[in-house]
């Protein structure tokens, strides 16, 4: 069973790379591990799809020392066989139960 994970607030190609999503997560709490998983595409005009989605953890480059850790280092999703036009903003994306939970879970 599937669960809704997030709702796409923006998208942008990356070159040999595939479709990144957005919004990202905060690095789970538990035992995570990067992973590549198909995902279900609810798109806004009622179109679903099935895609292949890589979850990576990602570096962000941010100069400032002070930042902490969380902003440094996040959950990204890439879509890797979709191209921008297959995953309009609005569209839900929709992934196992378990690692719905997991990346929805919130450190404290």
């Amino acid at each position: 069973m599937n669960s809704e994970l997030l709702t796409v607030e923006d998208r942008f190609m990356i070159e040999r790379g595939g479709l990144v999503v957005a919004p990202d997560f905060s690095l789970p709490g538990n035992d995570w591990k990067p992973s590549e998983e198909t995902v279900a595409i609810q798109r806004p005009d009622g179109i679903n799809l099935q895609a292949v989605a890589k979850f990576n953890l990602s570096p962000f480059n941010i100069p400032d020392p002070d930042v902490p850790v969380d902003p440094r280092w996040r959950v990204t999703i890439c879509i890797l066989d979709r191209a921008k036009e297959d995953v309009p903003v609005g569209s839900k994306l929709l992934v196992r139960q378990e690692l719905a939970a997991q990346l929805q879970e919130r450190k404290v």
